[in-house]
Order: structure tokens, then sequence, then C-alpha cells
């Protein structure tokens, strides 16, 4: 029986459900990255008070420290950062663009403990051992992200593997899963880099294997916007409609719309927060820059339409001097409002699909943030 449900479609967009172990989750919906089991400067109480219905960690980076054996033992990963809402684990494919990347082989990926600096590989089985010691209700298979700039020759080595990968990813999944009673869903992964012809071929090859949900990985890595949604339409046309899309490391207001617009159901992405941290704050009016003098008087919240914890209770004029005297608290205020903005924006979204006037939706979105 398939996880996920659609509901209602308006032109491409769609309106459904997931279903996990943890509770049906209404897509589309936006996820953010708590990657070490946490978010920075924010805390699981805040991700419940704005209402997010999902979180994504990653579980490379979780299996080095604390360790998935200790997560394990605290009841996993959803006791262990006290978490009730449905939890997703990467596995750590994106690290491949970080320090700690040494090299692949059609085995796995060679990394080096940021810790303790030790060599370990990540491999099919390893990684889906961790993801399902970690107990999250949606693991990610093992991927292989080429970067932007890619050659087609390199583009393609990457899919080959990831191709493999998924098929070796989703027996031992099945294996393990079976032997442990678990009802972890696995997402697939579809690479190819910007070259049309690869994604197609990706897309065709991972919807073809019996996965839960399909996700477009190895885009928002700093291509071009129309790079980006090239890259996703190339694929689209060869996943069923019967599985769950996710595009991987999207996060601001305009992307979402427009890939929610090309039928996409799920996000995830640092974006928001990040944005927040540096004093630029998603509004009802587009984005705001609260790092200007102009606001050392302004007694109004960041955005009078919204109703997060931080606008009902602060001021830009006290935001901008939390800035100035460099206190950290001032992180935690902009995140949950940034946070709160993007889960708002999913429901105004869900909404406006249910409602038939998707595309009006757009159009207002793009002429605020176009």
């Amino acid at each position: 029986m398939t996880s996920y449900k659609l509901l209602k479609q308006d032109g491409q967009a769609r309106r459904g459900q997931l279903k996990t172990a943890h509770g049906i989750i209404e897509t589309p919906f936006f996820m953010p990255a708590a990657t070490k089991g946490t978010g920075k400067y924010i805390t699981t109480d805040d991700y419940k008070e704005i209402g997010l219905p999902a979180l994504i960690a990653n579980a490379l980076l979780l299996s080095l420290r604390p360790g998935a054996d200790l997560v394990m033992k605290a009841g996993g990963l959803h006791k262990f950062i006290n978490y009730s809402g449905i939890m997703f684990t990467d596995c750590g494919g994106f690290q491949m663009s970080r320090g700690i990347f040494l090299n692949k082989t059609k085995n796995g990926l060679h990394f080096r403990c940021p810790f303790d600096q030790h060599k370990f590989i990540i491999t099919p089985r390893i990684i889906m051992e961790i993801e399902l010691a970690l107990n999250s209700d949606v693991a990610m298979m093992l991927d292989d992200m080429s970067p932007y700039g890619a050659s087609f020759e390199e583009a393609k080595l990457a899919m080959e593997n990831t191709h493999r990968w998924g098929s070796e990813s989703l027996e031992i999944h099945q294996e393990l899963k079976e032997k442990l009673k678990s009802k972890q869903l696995l997402f697939g992964i579809v690479q190819g880099n910007f070259y049309p012809t690869l994604r197609e071929e990706s897309a065709k090859y991972i919807n073809s294997l019996d996965f839960d949900g399909i996700a477009i990985g190895g885009v928002a890595i700093g291509e071009p916007k129309d790079k980006m949604y090239e890259a996703v339409e190339s694929a689209l046309p060869f996943i069923t409609e019967n599985k769950a899309r996710y595009v991987m490391g999207v996060g601001s207001p305009l992307e979402i719309i427009e890939l929610v617009a090309r039928g996409i159901d799920c996000f995830d992405s640092v974006y928001p927060t990040k944005m927040a941290r540096h004093g630029h704050i998603f509004t009802s009016k587009g984005e705001l820059n609260i790092r200007q003098s102009r606001h050392i008087e302004d007694f109004t919240p960041l955005d009078e339409k919204c109703n997060c914890s931080t606008c009902k209770d602060y001021t830009k004029a006290y935001l901008y001097h939390l800035i100035r005297i460099d206190e950290p608290v001032f992180y935690r205020l902009v995140s949950i409002h940034n946070l709160f903005f993007i889960n708002t924006l999913m429901k105004e979204c869900r909404k406006a699909i249910e409602e038939s006037r998707f595309e009006q939706f757009r159009k207002d979105i793009r002429n605020v943030y176009g």
C-alpha cells in the first residue's frame, strides 16, 4: 500500500498526505534542518510552538556524535531530541561538498571524522543500519552528488553510483526493516546534475524501484535558478503520481512556490534560519533587513500580519538593539519568525490548491518575492 495519497491537483500543484509511523503529514510541507539533532539557536520546543510538522537530521553526522547506538538506547531520535513530529534522516551524500569528504569508490563514500580525524566509509548497508537505528520516519538512500559545473562524464559516474547504491539500499532496508519490525519509509534520490538526459534516465530508474517517495537531489547547490527548475522539470514527468516528490535543499519563499507549481510535495533547507541570522527577515510585504539603522525607533513588529511569538512580543527596535549589542538571543527570535513565516506559507499554499486558486496565489508571491 502506497504511503502517499493525492487528494487534489490544481494545475501541476498537488495537495496530498504522507502516511508515516508518527502520523499523517499534509503536503506540500517544509521541514527545517535539525542537522545534528538541533537547529542553530533554536530548540525542539520552538519547533513545536511554531507547529512545524517535520524535521530532517543528518544520519551520517549523528552516527559520529553522539553515535547511532546511543540514540537507539535513548529510544530513537524522536525521544532523544524530544520531538514528536515526523523525522526524516538524510544519508550524508550532501557532505561530499564539505571538508570531511575524502573520495568515493564504487563501494561508497569515504570521509574523515571531524572530531578525531579517523577515516571511515559509508556504504548502503552501513547507512541503512544507522538510519534504522535512529528510527526516523523517513530514511534517504545513499546517493552520489556531483557538484555544479561537473562534466557530463563526472555526472554520469555519480548517477551510476547512485543507481547501484539505490538498489542496494532498498534491498538492505527491506531486509533490516523486516528483521526489526520497523515502519520506516525509504525515499530514493534522483541525480544527474544539470544534464536533462541524465535527469530523465535517473528519474526513470529510481522510479522503477519500490521506494516510498522520490527526492530530486543535487539541486540548490549554487546553480542559477533556471538551471534548478530545468533539472527538476527534466525528472518530474518520469516520477509516478502515487509517490511523494521531494526537492532537497530549497527554502526560499519564491523557490518553494515555484516548485510546488511544478508538482513538488516536500522541501527542506537551512535557508530560512540562515537568512534570519544574517538579518534577512521574510514578511508579507517582502524581505526586510533588520540590520538597517532605520529600525532604531520602529516599535512595530517584524510583520503586523504575523502571529509568531517574536512578532507578538517584540518590536523591530528591540531586535535591532539585540543586533547592536551582539546578543545571541537575537538569532533565536528571528529564526522563529522566518520558520513561522514558511510554515504559514505552506498552510496557505495547501489551502490555495484545495480552493483551485493556486495560480493566483503563485502570482501574489511572485509580486512580493519575484
